[in-house]
Formats: structure tokens, C-alpha cells, sequence
């Protein structure tokens, strides 16, 4: 990974990830304390995972909702994962792209500006239209990323917890080594090949695989 910013027409701005867990407040204490620890795990891995384009690292933030700030929205699809992965509760997400009037800090709570406000914006108004993700950016396309990132939260959050496993045991598997074959991922997983493909194809993995790609591909750096 590098710290290039990406871009979108978000060339030399900053990305801000804003987001809260869905009516966290109605759960019992017991729960609420769990998923907090599961937030704080998750926030823990990504900070690890995506130090070299995390500019602020992501914390917990009013008990129930988390910020960071990276340098490219080229993660986003990856940030998200781990986030789904560990958390194992709905939240949404509001993401927010610009400048800062701030001096950079590795505390998210430091910093200011219009990427913040973005994102606070982008996260009021998921929660309003009851969405999974919103996206600000240059508002040409704001629309376009926000139907697409919304396609591929309500698939994965529909998944069964068997399809989930098996999804993001796949996706692991193939991000470390890109050649992996079906066979290899299903004797790792210890189950038959015929059924982490019908797996694959009941949880509508590969149009996720190629949504994000194309959002890769969208936001990534001409060469």
C-alpha cells in the first residue's frame, strides 16, 4: 500500500470514515458492552492492517460511533470487511471526502474541516434514509458510489452466518495469494469444492468481486 491520495476528482483531499451503530442504545447492557469490545477489536485490526494510509487512526467516539481518517478511498471495500467481519452488528457509515483546516494529527479528534463535515453530513443522512453507507465527495458521482457501496452492504448483510464464514475465509485466502485454486481454498476450509462454489453463487460473491474492482479501478491513480 502507499499514501498516494486517490482520484476520483478527490485528488489532494482526505477521506474521513463516520460511523455509529444501528439502535445500540435499545440493546440490553451486556450486549451493548460486548459489541463495544467487538468494535474496538475491529478498529484495533484495521488500524494495523492499513497503517501506511491511515492518517488518523480510528477510534471509538461516543461510545457507539468510530472515525479515522485515511489517505484513499481505494480501501474502502476493505475497511469495510473487517469492520463486518468482527463488529457481527449493523452500523452505518458515513464517508466524506475534501480538505482539512487543521494541522494533521494522529488523533482523529484534533483534526477539522470539510472532509469531517462531509462525513458527519454523509452519516446523518444514511441514518435518515435508512441506508447502509453514504457517500460526499464531489457530488458529480456521490450518487453513483453511494448506489454501489449500498449493493454491496445489503448482499453481505443478508448473508447466513455459513455463507458469511465461507466468504471471508475466500476473500482472505485469495487477497494473500491471488492464484489460489477453488480446490486449494476448499481443502483449506475442509469442506468439497462444489460446495464453497454454490456458496460463492448463493451469496452473489462475484458481482461483490467485480463491483469492487470497478470501484478500485475508478478511484485508483492513472498510471
Amino acid at each position: 500500500m502507499d499514501k498516494k491520495v486517490s482520484s476520483l476528482p478527490l485528488k489532494d483531499r482526505y477521506v474521513v470514515l463516520t460511523g455509529d451503530l444501528k439502535s445500540s442504545r435499545k440493546l440490553k447492557a451486556l450486549d451493548r458492552a460486548k459489541i463495544q469490545e467487538n468494535l474496538k477489536k475491529a478498529l484495533t485490526i484495521i488500524n494495523r492492517k492499513f497503517a501506511d494510509i491511515i492518517i488518523a487512526e480510528f477510534i471509538i467516539v461516543q461510545g457507539d460511533s468510530f472515525q479515522g481518517m485515511i489517505s484513499s478511498s481505494k480501501y474502502l471495500f476493505d475497511i469495510y470487511y473487517v469492520l463486518f467481519e468482527n463488529i457481527a452488528y449493523q452500523y452505518y457509515l458515513g464517508v466524506g471526502i475534501g480538505n482539512i483546516s487543521t494541522d494533521i494529527s494522529k488523533n482523529v479528534g484534533e483534526i477539522d474541516g470539510e472532509a469531517f463535515h462531509k462525513a458527519m453530513k454523509a452519516l446523518e443522512q444514511a441514518k435518515k434514509e435508512k441506508e447502509w453507507i453514504k457517500f460526499e465527495g464531489s457530488g458529480e458521482i456521490d450518487g453513483i458510489i453511494t448506489y454501489l457501496l449500498n449493493f454491496m452492504a445489503d448482499v453481505m448483510w443478508n448473508w447466513t452466518k455459513r455463507q458469511r464464514e465461507i466468504v471471508i475465509h475466500y476473500k482472505k485466502m485469495k487477497s494473500e495469494k491471488v492464484d489460489l485454486t477453488l480446490e486449494e481454498i476448499a481443502k483449506d476450509i475442509g469442506i468439497k469444492k462444489q460446495t464453497i462454489s454454490k456458496i460463492l453463487r448463493r451469496s452473489k460473491y462475484k458481482m461483490i468481486e467485480k463491483a469492487e474492482k470497478g470501484f478500485v479501478d475508478f478511484v485508483s491513480p492513472a498510471k
